[in-house]
């Protein structure tokens, strides 16, 4: 495995590079990428980070001899149910995938596995920011639907830092709605309505700057801190807006580590400011029999992330 993410790293070939960009078939990607501008925007990195749901022929997996999957819970689970007892019929490549992701992935293959974790070595206090960025796609599958109590609760701790915060401090909302993202009939959203209450609740007699995508055109996020909201990684685990964030000198929520992970097998930087590190995959008690046991009692050959069972299956296993 480490002799492929060397060669790749030294000679990438991969499906976000430019000079390949062409030969992927963007209309075959499914409906629901869209949706998820801004978190699954492209962007490149030696090492090909990319959406395994968007690999629509196996013969893409050529392109690379790594692959960093950008998938979140639902999007893994679902290609892993469709793919595990062929994958390696078409690729012996590494897939490199954060760590939370690690129960789905079935024993037999796990050698196929490693994981990616982010070194941040200078980042900042919430109460040392500047100004702070919070952030949250509005739908269910990001925030979790803030009209149930437990939910709410959630949002609720998840924004309890901000209450320590100087008045002095900046602060800007940025808040892309979404309607329900891989449900086949959507419906509206008012989430955004109940993020907004809490928000005031915690911030009380504050003044906020709304932003929308106008923020992705800006270069220097230093002094900034970008809190993100989402509950997990139930949509993506590789998310553009924390890299964008980082690669410009914010701090982000995400867990990014301050100094290199034990057993780091390899690493580079991704930018001034942040460092890529590949760890091995951990130990942990697999979830994808049950993942599989449900395949098989639909007998349905693949798209489950559009089914609502599997997708309450995969947020019962893994949300806590």
């Amino acid at each position: 495995m480490l002799e492929n993410i060397k060669a790749q790293f030294e000679k990438p070939r991969t499906l976000t590079q430019s000079k390949y960009y062409t030969l992927v078939r963007r209309d075959h990607w499914p409906k629901f990428y869209w949706d998820l501008y801004p978190l699954a925007q492209e962007y490149y990195h030696e090492l090909n980070p990319y959406f395994l749901f968007n690999l629509y022929h196996p013969d893409l997996f050529e392109f690379s001899k790594v692959i960093t999957v950008r998938d979140g819970y639902l999007n893994f689970a679902s290609f892993l149910v469709d793919h595990a007892k062929t994958i390696k019929n078409f690729t012996s490549a590494p897939l490199l995938i954060h760590p939370d992701l690690a129960p789905l992935v079935p024993p037999f293959i796990s050698d196929l596995f490693a994981t990616w974790q982010i070194v941040q070595k200078n980042q900042i206090a919430l109460k040392d920011a500047k100004k702070i960025i919070i952030f949250g796609l509005v739908s269910n599958e990001y925030l979790g639907d803030l009209s149930k109590d437990d939910f709410l609760e959630k949002i609720k701790l998840k924004l309890a830092p901000l209450k320590e915060i100087p008045l002095t401090t900046k602060i800007e909302l940025f808040l892309p709605l979404r309607k329900e993202i891989f449900k086949v009939h959507q419906t509206e959203q008012v989430n955004v309505y109940l993020l907004m209450g809490l928000i005031k609740d915690i911030l009380p007699g504050r003044t906020f700057e709304f932003t929308k995508t106008q923020i992705l055109e800006e270069m220097n996020f230093r002094d900034h801190y970008f809190f993100d909201l989402g509950i997990d990684k139930f949509l993506v685990s590789d998310n553009y807006m924390h890299y964008f964030m980082q690669a410009r000198g914010a701090t982000v929520n995400n867990n990014s580590l301050l100094s290199p992970p034990t057993g780091s097998l390899f690493s580079f930087d991704l930018s001034l400011y942040h460092e890529f590190h590949v760890t091995p995959l951990p130990q942990v008690e697999s979830i994808f029999s049950e993942l599989f046991f449900y395949k098989k009692m639909k007998n349905q050959e693949k798209n489950l992330h559009n089914d609502l069972h599997f997708q309450s299956l995969v947020m019962s296993l893994l949300r806590t």
